[in-house]
């Protein structure tokens, strides 16, 4: 009875695409742990440019969740896996910018398995932010990869993905957003076990697309 539900929200958790990472530029700082889970919601900025994409299923997204984990290996380097795109990997992220410092600049790469492809995606992105108070960090950050062309999945004839035919492409999107720290790690929690130590919000722009769209983030950090 209790595989059933994890089996389910696995599979939730591995679909969707490779828009928008959900992070800041900031590393965690050694020992520090970090699990997030982020809805990512597409819009078009027309409404014939929403049915057009709906009908012919070319460069049509829904919304999607995913989530990652990632650990403070020290205070410049976090490792981490993240679940999403149709699959899971490992990625690490640098700073080359100390913790003190209210600026960051950061690199994230990772590697995606697409499971139902059987194939490998790699992807990268890099970002800068600033800390505004003690708590607010806003950030922008350009990302980049290669691997399946998730965006345009082919229909099976059943109702179903056809994977045999998904063609590969390059991705690349720019977003922007914030992380707001609600409870501070090693702080007094304030508000309890369940409230997040910290919540973000995103907006991606997708630059390989044929129609303009915006997906937008909302994300919790425990």
């Amino acid at each position: 009875m209790i595989l059933k539900p994890i089996a389910v929200a696995a599979g939730l958790l591995c679909t969707g695409c490779y828009y928008g990472a959900m992070q800041g530029a900031r590393t965690l700082g050694e020992d520090n742990l970090v699990f997030s889970g982020n809805l990512m919601m597409p819009a078009f900025f027309s409404s014939s440019d929403r049915q057009e994409a709906e009908e012919s299923r070319e460069d049509y997204l829904e919304t999607w969740p995913n989530a990652s984990f990632m650990m403070g290996a020290t205070d410049n380097i976090d490792l981490g896996f993240t679940a999403m795109a149709y699959g899971i990997g490992p990625m690490v992220k640098y700073a080359f910018t100390p913790g003190s410092s209210d600026n960051a600049i950061s690199l994230l790469a990772g590697i995606n398995y697409v499971i139902p492809m059987q194939v490998v995606m790699p992807h990268g992105s890099l970002a800068a932010g600033h800390m505004v108070g003690d708590r607010l960090e806003v950030y922008g950050a350009a990302d980049g990869g290669y691997g399946p062309d998730l965006a345009n999945i082919p229909d099976d004839g059943s109702g179903g993905h056809d994977w045999d035919e998904v063609d590969n492409t390059f991705f690349s999107d720019l977003r922007a957003g914030c992380v707001y720290t609600i409870q501070p790690e090693g702080g007094t929690r304030h508000y309890g076990a369940f409230v997040p130590a910290a919540i973000v919000f995103e907006f991606a722009f997708p630059l390989d697309l044929s129609r303009n769209m915006i997906i937008a983030g909302l994300g919790v950090m425990y």
